[in-house]
């Protein structure tokens, strides 16, 4: 009841300043109003027949060498998968189901490294990739922080802060991969300026698109200078001000917005355009200019990824879809890091000057999207508009309905086979009653560490 009581607080007394704490009927109403508000919403989750994970993966299976460019990096190349940003990156509220657990963290079902979901369940960029890259790492989990997590998004971040998360990955990565992390490949993900956008009418200096543009230019710089072999995909901040067309569905979502994001009621449509569009060019400008310092690079690329960049909430029986929208009315649904996901793959394989923006969100989303045989790699700005045909990769199609690979080989191969894996096998036997190495040591602390819990704090992001 605590937590209860310190939400309808929060929400409701700036209205009612002249009292020190908020009468029973005061928290009777503000009980009635988030209990409708929960019943609402589980109805239009009910009624959204979104199909959740992809449970057909058919896409044919790959064999190639170490990829030797940013511009030929095939989803089976990507060693690392690692999220910087505030807390939609870590799934905050995603999993509520209460008003007890609206402030915790879910990052095993983050949209970029969620790890306690198979890709049946629930689509993550992390077990998309994975079903080309099996010992990718990066992922996240509810209930332990994972040696190789790599998801260093921080909860309530102002995009002023991503450089230091920057700097935290560089040493992460380092002091986790080791003499690894010169020859691995990362994909970065980026996704930050929520809470700029909340609160840019207190103070554009601090808050503002160059602030923003600011911070954008120092954490890419330190990314391109102190981490070899990576892929850089930013995501512009979502146009919080469309989070109050929920209002017309229920009114908690209203007194919750007020307290979190004050500025969508402060601007009005028009101007909150022009703000946004000016967060959309300083981003714009910043990755032209890094991919033309770094033209001549094989080993950096940074790509704007637009798919979440939706100019209202999709609409479900002619209302606001809030079944996208988590518990808080702020953060995202399951079903929304499902979309997020399942988006972000689809724009990787389009080029960079004609990525899509779909807001029919159920079509054609229980498809796994593959990887095109013209072209199969990660898109740049260098191979867009002329992908060099693949060099040195062989295609292993999927007979449908069948899981093993289309492949014919003679008797005598399949009998080296077998005793090529007998003898791994009584090697790993062997390996196993050795002493266990400092690294698995290390994973087995933090295996131990406690759960990820998030922090009470004023940013809703």
């Amino acid at each position: 009841m605590a937590r209860l009581l310190i939400l309808f607080v929060i929400i409701l007394l700036p209205q009612f300043k002249c009292i020190i704490s908020p009468p029973n009927e005061i928290l009777k109403i503000s009980a009635e109003i988030f209990n409708s508000w929960r019943d609402v919403k589980k109805e239009f989750t009910d009624s959204m027949k979104h199909p959740m994970g992809l449970p057909h993966f058919n896409c044919s299976y790959s064999i190639q060498e170490p990829a030797t460019s940013v511009h030929q990096l095939h989803p089976s190349q990507i060693d690392v998968v690692a999220a910087l940003g505030d807390s939609v990156s870590v799934a905050q509220a995603a999993k509520s189901s209460s008003i007890f657990d609206i402030f915790e963290e879910y990052p095993g079902i983050s949209f970029v490294t969620g790890d306690d979901v198979t890709l049946n369940e629930q689509a993550t960029l992390i077990n998309m990739f994975r079903q080309f890259s099996p010992r990718v790492k990066g992922g996240s989990s509810d209930r332990i922080r994972k040696f190789y997590d790599f998801n260093l998004a921080v909860p309530g971040s102002f995009s002023h802060e991503l450089p230091e998360q920057a700097k935290e990955l560089v040493k992460t990565l380092k002091r986790k991969l080791g003499s690894r992390s010169e020859d691995s490949w990362k994909f970065v993900n980026i996704f930050i300026g929520h809470n700029d956008l909340c609160n840019v009418c207190k103070n554009e200096t601090l808050y503002g698109p160059e602030t923003f543009g600011k911070s954008i230019r120092s954490a890419l710089t330190i990314i391109h200078s102190s981490i070899p072999n990576v892929f850089v995909n930013i995501m512009p901040p979502i146009n919080v001000q469309i989070h109050s067309q929920a209002h017309e569905v229920s009114p908690f979502c209203e007194l919750s917005h007020k307290q979190t994001c004050s500025c969508i009621f402060e601007l009005d449509k028009e101007e909150y355009r022009k703000i946004k569009d000016k967060f959309n060019d300083q981003l714009k400008g910043i990755v032209k200019e890094f991919n033309e310092n770094s033209a001549t690079s094989n080993s950096f690329t940074v790509v704007i990824s637009p798919g979440m960049d939706l100019k209202s909430i999709p609409l479900l029986g002619g209302q606001p879809n809030v079944a996208l929208l988590a518990l808080d009315c702020f953060h995202l649904s399951p079903i929304a890091h499902d979309i997020a996901a399942k988006q972000i793959w689809k724009g990787l394989f389009e080029p960079v000057q004609k990525k899509t923006i779909t807001n029919e969100l159920s079509v054609g989303m229980d498809r796994f999207v593959c990887p095109p045989m013209e072209c199969p790699y990660l898109r740049t700005d260098q191979n867009s508009e002329d992908c060099e045909p693949p060099k040195n990769f062989r295609i292993l199609p999927i007979i449908p309905g069948n899981t093993s690979v289309g492949l014919s080989l003679p008797p005598f191969i399949i009998l080296g086979f077998f005793l090529f894996g007998t003898a791994l096998i009584l090697l790993f036997v062997r390996a196993s009653i050795r002493r266990p190495s400092s690294e698995f040591s290390d994973e087995r602390h933090y295996l131990l560490l406690p759960m990820r819990r998030a922090d009470l704090n004023d940013n809703i992001f």
